[in-house]
């Protein structure tokens, strides 16, 4: 359920930073009642494959990640 809203958010080429994809699954799990803490590598657990990458966001540099493959 989770993994299929999701998809229709993130598509393959996405860059997000960490702190988005926190906001993100957040989002999904208190929706859901599941009482976790979203991390970013979560996405990895809803098919997601990702590569790491910088990100640049009002002149800041970002850690986040790029969605190379959806499984």
């Amino acid at each position: 359920m989770i993994q299929q809203e999701l998809q229709q958010l993130i598509h393959i080429g996405d860059r997000l930073t960490n702190t988005d994809i926190r906001r993100i699954l957040q989002i999904h799990y208190d929706r859901h009642n599941l009482g976790r803490r979203a991390k970013a590598t979560d996405l990895s657990l809803y098919g997601f494959i990702t590569k790491r990458a910088i990100i640049s966001t009002n002149g800041k540099r970002m850690e986040g990640v790029r969605v190379i493959k959806i499984v």
